[in-house]
């Protein structure tokens, strides 16, 4: 993950010019239900985006149908993630666009404004095609896409109408540390570890500017939302906050003089509104909620009788609450961190590389030798497999922590065996070290376990 210039990304928003083409290839044939494939290719600004749309046969020649532009949830995702719900919600009479993310795309460096910016590039396009009608074309975003989606109609008129699946009301790095406390709570793992396996190492990737769009303000795009607005939340959604985001967009957009929001729960589906009893497992082959689909699509369809009132089904229980992502103590400073992890690896590598030159220590007893071999060697493996295992914890958000042992993930365990028989060795080491020299090499070996553990105990791994 690399940061990115706050003030570059506003510069470059200033300078989008944003271009639809129309499409640039034959329809492909009608599928067997009837629909209508397009790939086209359209622009925003200097960006070429590629995409197909999925349009319903027309019945009647000149017939127009509301549009919507599919906008995906994190992760370099194609076209082809969202087909199902496409196809379906053109079965219902809808022109759908779904399209692939923008080249270099990167979860941790794409702005949510670039993002919004390919989105109403889209929603032109639809504009275009005399299959559409111009004032019936909206937006339609899931997780990610649930804060793009608003922001995308904050900022054009194009947008006629929202619609947003499994969003959360509030900002990204608040809510995947919310769901890493979900799934590692799910996975027995206790609480005093939770902070330091599940937390930690996102604060510091937030303060050093590599977790993406952390700085986004959702409820600021919803007040902002004046057009018909349609959110679904999922009742065991593990991935967003269901609860708490309920309750948060009926605030923001009431707050905003919104009165045509409609905010459904959608029972026994998981953050990808298929079907589920926990939202934990993953069943092969479910399909969607109960529900689901049909709340969108008779929705959709209501437009043209006007703008829906206001209305709200009652937000879902929600046992663990998110909290506001704390920032960084001095001693947590990545900075501090990086040079800790530099003194320890310059020790413990350092000394076993230097082990295959003449020195000092070869001439100490056997014993002597193998407790520093020990210490250097168990602390080398836990300086390097310590933040190996909490890089995977974020890339995963924590769903790969299946079972525990004694309340800890299996590994995480036996990282905690590790680190604690290099501090006894480290003990036992500087206890035989007394008058029997060693010179540097041994010194520097001493320094390293030295910092090891006050290091090794803000990880949790001398958490009892």
């Amino acid at each position: 993950m690399l940061p990115e210039c706050k003030h570059g990304r506003l510069r470059r928003w200033f300078a989008v010019v944003f271009l639809a083409l129309s499409p640039l290839s034959i329809p492909a044939p009608a599928a067997a239900d009837d629909l209508v494939n397009t790939e086209v290719t359209f622009k925003n600004g200097p960006v070429t985006l590629q995409g197909t749309v999925i349009a319903p046969a027309p019945a009647v020649a000149g017939r127009r149908w509301p549009g919507l532009v599919l906008i995906a949830g994190a992760g370099a995702r194609n076209r082809d993630s969202y087909r199902p719900e496409a196809e379906a919600f053109a079965r219902a009479g809808t022109v759908v666009l779904i399209y692939d993310k923008r080249a270099g795309y990167s979860r941790a460096t794409s702005s949510f404004s670039d993002l919004a910016d390919d989105a109403v590039a889209g929603v032109r396009l639809l504009h275009a095609r005399p299959d559409v009608q111009p004032s019936k074309v909206g937006v339609w975003g899931h997780s990610e896409g649930g804060w793009v989606a608003p922001l995308a109609a904050s900022r054009s008129a194009a947008v006629n109408f929202v619609v947003v699946a499994g969003a959360s009301a509030l900002p990204a790095d608040r809510t995947q540390l919310w769901s890493n406390r979900t799934y590692l709570t799910h996975a027995g793992v206790k609480q005093a570890l939770q902070a330091p396996i599940g937390v930690n190492l996102s604060r510091m990737l937030v303060a050093a500017g590599l977790f993406g769009d952390a700085g986004n303000a959702p409820l600021t795009a919803l007040e902002k939302v004046g057009r018909p607005l349609l959110a679904v939340f999922a009742e065991y959604d593990r991935s967003t906050p269901p609860g708490e985001s309920m309750r948060l967009f009926r605030q923001a957009l009431a707050q905003g003089g919104n009165s045509h929001y409609t905010l459904r729960l959608i029972r026994g589906a998981d953050h990808d509104m298929r079907r589920s009893v926990s939202g934990f497992e993953e069943p092969a082959g479910a399909g969607f909620a109960l529900g689901y689909l049909e709340t969108i699509t008779h929705w959709v369809a209501g437009l043209s009788d006007g703008a829906p009132a206001a209305a709200s089904d009652p937000p879902p229980a929600q046992t663990l609450m998110s909290e506001p992502v704390r920032p960084l103590a001095w001693y947590e400073a990545v900075g501090v961190h990086l040079t800790l992890m530099a003194v320890m690896l310059a020790a413990f590598a350092g000394f076993l590389v230097s082990g295959l030159l003449p020195n000092k220590l070869r001439r100490s007893p056997t014993p002597l030798r193998r407790l520093a071999a020990l210490t250097a060697l168990g602390g080398l493996v836990a300086v390097l497999a310590t933040p190996a295992y909490l890089f995977w914890i974020i890339a995963t958000g924590a769903t790969g922590v299946d079972g525990t042992v004694l309340g800890r993930p299996p590994l995480w365990l036996l990282l905690q065996a590790l680190t604690i028989s290099v501090i006894v060795t480290g003990v036992a080491l500087a206890i035989r070290r007394r008058g029997s020299g060693g010179g540097a090499r041994l010194a520097l070996l001493m320094a390293g376990g030295v910092v090891f553990v006050p290091w090794a105990a803000y990880w949790g791994l001398l958490t009892v």
